[in-house]
């Protein structure tokens, strides 16, 4: 074998699992017919509370539609693609500010493209906004929430993004 003049030593990996323990020193009986007619399941308690919790509440079919085609807005408005007006009427006025100094892609990553967005109802008025999309070869994660607004010019849909994350 020749030697490879990078390569200086091989180190073993240091076991990471704890050693086996027998703490069992009879042999174990193991029966092989039920003495009794209980089969060993408990009875269900009965559920209390509400007939269904508020994340099980429909979901407004309009505000899946928004918040896919707002994320996907958002998305092409970091990666350089649609001009920043055009947030004015996805984001609350609050979040559209803090986001202009972040509006800006790394260079090579490649642009966002959205995979999914799913939302679970806190109320009548507002859901919580989570899925994902992908960069390049990373998959990363979004979470957010939005919430029912009046209509009108600036928010014709009735709904905003009021809180955004992306991973």
């Amino acid at each position: 074998m020749s030697e490879n003049p990078g390569i200086r030593h091989v180190l073993r990996i240091p076991p990471y699992e704890p050693p086996a323990r027998h703490n069992c020193d009879r042999p174990r009986r193991y029966a092989t017919r039920r003495t009794t007619t209980h089969d060993g399941r408990s009875p269900r308690p009965a559920r209390s509370g509400p007939a269904t919790p508020p994340h099980t509440a429909a979901i407004d079919p309009t505000a899946s539609a928004f918040a896919e085609r707002a994320v996907r807005l958002v998305l092409e408005v970091l990666d350089r693609r649609r001009p920043e007006t055009q947030l004015e009427t996805v984001l609350d006025p609050v979040l559209r500010d803090a986001m202009a100094p972040a509006r800006s892609a790394s260079p090579g990553a490649g642009s966002a493209t959205l995979l999914r967005t799913r939302l679970r109802a806190v109320d009548a008025d507002t859901a919580e906004l989570f899925g994902s999309y992908t960069r390049g070869h990373r998959v990363l994660a979004l979470a957010g929430r939005i919430s029912r607004v009046a209509p009108s010019r600036r928010a014709p849909h009735g709904w905003l993004i009021t809180s955004l994350w992306l991973g």
